[in-house]
């Protein structure tokens, strides 16, 4: 098992790529502290764990507040022992068109998506160095981090960000052998997308993938599990976009 005995912190664990994460990780041998304003969904992931003989703890936390950085990784650390894995998971998506964006919108899309991942992260690396542990920080960016798609600039600007955290951690902590690096998951059902099944944003995310199907929560949960791995322990600063091929298809053109 590629991550036997190892201690993880995932955000945003209660659906979607976090509970697959969870449960992926699981699968590999890992134990995992559940991070999510959801309960409800924080237990459905932790008995989920529970069945593949794994242990995960809960905690419902605003990773947004000025103390969740130091509270998560404590915790994770009280409950197991140490701290192997960050995997920067929970994320918003608000959008609208670009000049009727109100602040308080642009202000909690940036705090979830970018801010929290950051301190969170420099937390996580601050308990690394101290116990000259040779971490692995995991982040949820998008293909938005390089794509456009209309009345979402709040998100894409905070996943283009991901991007750029990504890549610089990577170098200040690289002589530390922690390693950072990102996921960029296309058209995926989630919690957050499942509203949009049977609309424009399924078609279109079909049509756009070289593989003629919708990514799902397990795709990339394995793509998180490999960059957490000592598989990937000469992999950093990268974000692994798994999209089926959506970005290196063109975009469709009208009909001349």
């Amino acid at each position: 098992m590629r991550l036997h005995n190892k201690i993880a912190i995932i955000t945003g664990a209660a659906d979607g790529i976090g509970r697959g994460a969870a449960i992926k990780f699981a699968k590999e041998g890992a134990d995992s502290l559940l991070v999510d304003l959801n309960e409800a969904g924080l237990r459905e992931t932790a008995a989920s764990v529970a069945k593949l003989g794994r242990k995960a703890t809960i905690l419902v936390q605003d990773i947004t507040t000025p103390d969740a950085a130091e509270k998560i990784v404590q915790r994770a650390v009280a409950d197991f022992g140490r701290l192997d894995i960050l995997v920067n998971n929970a994320g918003v998506s608000m959008g609208g068109f670009f000049t009727d964006i109100p602040p308080e919108i642009l202000d909690r899309v940036i705090a979830v998506n970018l801010i929290a991942p950051f301190v969170i992260s420099q937390a996580a690396a601050r308990y690394w160095i101290a116990n000259k542990i040779h971490g692995r920080i995991v982040s949820t960016s998008s293909i938005n981090a390089e794509t456009v798609q209309g009345n979402s600039t709040a998100y894409c600007a905070s996943k283009g960000g991901v991007r750029m955290l990504t890549k610089g951690a990577a170098v200040d902590l690289g002589p530390r052998q922690i390693t950072v690096n990102a996921v960029g998951p296309g058209h995926t059902i989630t919690g957050m997308t499942r509203k949009h099944m049977g609309t424009q944003w399924e078609r279109e995310g079909i049509e756009r993938s070289a593989l003629k199907r919708l990514g799902t929560a397990e795709d990339i949960a394995n793509a998180i599990a490999f960059l957490a791995s000592d598989e990937a322990s000469y992999v950093t600063g990268q974000t692994l976009y798994v999209e089926g091929g959506r970005t290196i298809q063109p975009p469709p053109y009208p009909a001349s």
